[in-house]
Formats: C-alpha cells, sequence, structure tokens
C-alpha cells in the first residue's frame, strides 16, 4: 500500500511523468518545440502541413493537469485510507489499555495472585542439516508392451460405450404407487409387480432410492431373493437383505 504521494511520484513512471511536465511548463523548451515543429513542417518530404501539430504541445499540458489531478485523487483516498487504519490501531490499542486497567483494579485486593503463563518449550529444538533425509527419486515402472497383441478386426468395440441409465424418478413413482394401497411394502413385492427390465442396475437403483414421500428400511437378519431375466433371456438371482418401503407421515403425497 503506497504511504503517500512521493511513493508515485517516485516510481520509475511517475519520474518519467513529471520530466514530461515539466518540459511542458518550461517557456525555454516549449519555444524550442515549436521552432523544431514548424522547421519540421517546412520540409519537402511532409508535404502539407499540418497545422494542429504546431499546438500539440497545449494538448499535452491539458492531458498532464488531467493526470495530475487524477495524482491528487488517488493520493486524497489513500490518505483517507491511511487515517482510518490509524484511528482503528490507536482505538485497538486503547481497548488494550483498559482491559489491562480493569484486570489490574480486579486483583488489586488479591495479596498473593497467582500469575501463571505459558510458553511453547523449554528447550529449544535442533535440526542439524545432516539429520533430513536426501532427496529420494521416484522409481518409475517400465511398461512391456510386448505381449500386446493387436485386438480381432472383427471385435466389436460398441460395447465399450454402452451406458445404463436408470430413471430413479420412474421407480420413485412405482415405490409411491405401491405405498398408495398400503403403509408398507417390500422391494419383492414391488419388482413381482414391475419387473426388473434393467436387471442389476436396476436393482442397485431400488437399494439407493431417496424420495420425502417414503423410508427405505433395510434388516440385515432376513435375507431375501430377487429374480429376473438378462439380455440374452437368462435367469438371474440376488440375494438381498429384506428392504421395506415405509410411507412416510411427514409428507401426504402417497396417503
Amino acid at each position: 500500500m503506497l504511504g503517500d504521494r512521493n511513493s508515485i511520484t517516485a516510481s520509475d513512471q511517475g519520474r518519467t511523468f513529471q520530466a514530461f511536465f515539466d518540459f511542458l511548463l518550461s517557456p525555454d523548451r516549449q519555444a524550442e518545440f515549436v521552432d523544431l515543429l514548424d522547421r519540421v513542417q517546412r520540409l519537402d518530404a511532409i508535404g502539407e502541413p499540418d497545422r494542429r501539430l504546431l499546438h500539440v504541445h497545449h494538448s499535452w499540458l491539458e492531458a498532464g493537469e488531467r493526470a495530475q489531478a487524477t495524482v491528487r485523487l488517488l493520493s486524497e483516498q489513500l490518505r483517507r485510507f491511511l487515517d482510518d487504519q490509524v484511528w482503528l490501531e490507536n482505538r485497538r490499542v486503547m481497548d488494550i489499555l483498559r482491559e489491562i486497567e480493569t484486570t489490574a483494579v480486579a486483583l488489586r485486593d488479591v495479596v498473593d495472585p497467582d500469575v501463571t503463563c505459558w510458553i511453547d518449550g523449554t528447550a529449544p529444538v535442533v535440526v542439524l542439516p545432516m539429520e533430513r533425509p536426501l532427496y529420494s527419486p521416484i522409481d518409475k515402472v517400465p511398461l512391456d508392451s510386448d505381449d500386446i497383441v493387436e485386438a480381432d478386426d472383427e471385435l466389436d468395440p460398441t460395447a465399450l460405450f454402452d451406458q445404463v441409465f436408470i430413471d430413479e424418478e420412474a421407480l420413485c413413482r412405482k415405490v409411491r404407487a405401491e405405498l398408495s394401497r398400503s403403509r408398507q411394502v417390500g422391494l419383492v413385492e414391488v419388482v413381482g409387480r414391475y419387473p426388473l427390465e434393467q436387471g442389476l442396475a436396476e436393482l442397485i437403483a431400488y437399494l439407493s432410492l431417496e424420495d420425502p414421500a417414503f423410508h427405505v428400511v433395510f434388516d440385515e437378519s432376513t435375507h431375501e431373493h430377487v429374480e429376473w431375466l438378462d439380455g440374452a433371456e437368462i435367469a438371474r438371482r440376488a440375494r438381498i437383505p429384506r428392504v421395506t418401503y415405509t410411507r412416510s407421515d411427514t409428507n401426504p403425497e402417497v396417503s
């Protein structure tokens, strides 16, 4: 943070601008500059002269005045900021002094005050340079690709990009529909009414459902079996803990 205006004028940019501004304020230098501009304008290579260049130093002078006004405004703002900082620091010092005075007044009647203090340690911790471990380079694991063979051209790579999306909101609607007829329903009953169409992924989605209309209760002491047919029409079976969906009393949606 800049302490005063000298921090601005003492910089390289500030000294350069001040030298240029002093040049504009010097009558002798202005006369020399105007004479040089007039001589340049009369050169044959220039062609048609631009008479506005003879008064360009006046425009520079006006721009310099605006720059000086900007610097003065910045200095005033910095001064106000520093004054506020000094006031806050002085206030903090006064608060500490008043706290000390209050503590001293409170302890003036204590004959033998219990004065204690805390220290980080009774002895310095010395770590010698040679006790520090040296740099250990990281072992680079070599890659052996000699056993890699080219894949068969007939291999279909589309299986790598197949993704299964489970619409959990649709599953929640099925559970809410079942809970509209009773206060609780088991996962086996839901699957029995709405068979699994996406196999194990859909079953896992049932186990992780979250909805304000119901709660999911797991009974680890009892296990049930859920069956479905995969894409190849092969029967699959999963053994899972008993899962029960109970209606939430705070949500009347399924009532």
